[in-house]
């Protein structure tokens, strides 16, 4: 994905350029299985209001209501826009938003979050690529944190992203801060650690410092195992490790994905120029 939006007008000719900007946008919709047109217009950095209305038009993609929070419009891919898609790709998944009334809204907003962060991250270079959730599906490990979307610098290293709208509390707080440690640690039989780094991006100041504290070095963390399918027991009580400091960061941004402040070391906030 160019981080620069010029990138998407390289083609003198407009055929040629109305099928880069439909490859572009079908793709995104497609890995993350829902947008909006005004996510879109970013991701094309210029008439992305418009192509996404030829594209309804052209039968390429479908609008559908659906409320969370708010009213918002999702762009879904139709039948002949998902045939587009994976008729060009060495990688397919199920795309269950083919029918539209599959998609919870309790999810929407958060996935629109992870969009607009993602655009940005790549936008300003602190990201050459991404992968997104239903991406690594398969490929997260037991125990390990299965961040919202993995980005992918240009060296190659993989940060993971997550979304924080809501406090976690006990069991699953406890178990958001050892699957975090887990996917940023080798395995147990030797294999290098899927992540290098993970981003929390959240709504809130208090949820940011509550949670950057829990992840200071010799922070208590309470391991619980699993007794039933349902039921888990508290297992023992370990120390957070001096190195996940870090190796763990905290961002607060506003509802649109803008950057407000960022927490410091100590859980204090600090803002962000």
């Amino acid at each position: 994905m160019p981080t620069n939006p010029h990138s998407f007008m390289s083609e003198s000719d407009p055929a040629s350029q109305g099928e880069k900007n439909k490859g572009y946008a079908l793709t995104w919709v497609y890995k993350f299985g829902y947008s909006t047109a005004p996510i879109i217009q970013l991701l094309l950095g210029h008439a992305g209001m418009s192509w996404t209305a030829g594209a309804v038009d052209g039968g390429w993609v479908r609008r559908t209501s659906v409320t969370a929070r708010e009213r918002i419009k999702l762009i879904t891919l139709t039948s002949k826009g998902l045939a587009w898609v994976e008729e060009r790709r060495d990688e397919i998944f199920k795309y269950p938003e083919v029918e539209p009334h599959r998609i919870s809204p309790v999810t929407v907003w958060h996935n629109l979050l992870a969009q607009r962060i993602t655009i940005h991250c790549v936008r300003t270079g602190e990201a050459a690529g991404f992968r997104t959730e239903r991406q690594e599906a398969s490929k997260s490990r037991r125990g390990e944190k299965k961040p919202d979307v993995v980005l992918i610098t240009k060296a190659r290293e993989r940060i993971g992203v997550e979304i924080e709208l809501n406090n976690k509390w006990d069991q699953r707080f406890d178990e958001f801060v050892s699957s975090t440690i887990s996917a940023l640690s080798p395995s147990p039989d030797g294999a290098a650690a899927r992540f290098q780094k993970f981003i929390v991006f959240t709504t809130s100041p208090a949820l940011a410092s509550r949670y950057a504290a829990a992840f200071q070095p010799d922070a208590p963390l309470r391991i619980w195992r699993n007794v039933s399918k349902s039921d888990y027991v508290l297992d023992r009580t370990v120390k957070v490790p001096e190195w996940v400091r870090d190796r763990v960061e905290f961002r607060v941004i506003t509802d649109t994905g803008k950057l407000r402040s960022r927490p410091a070391k100590d859980g204090a906030s600090e803002s962000d120029s």
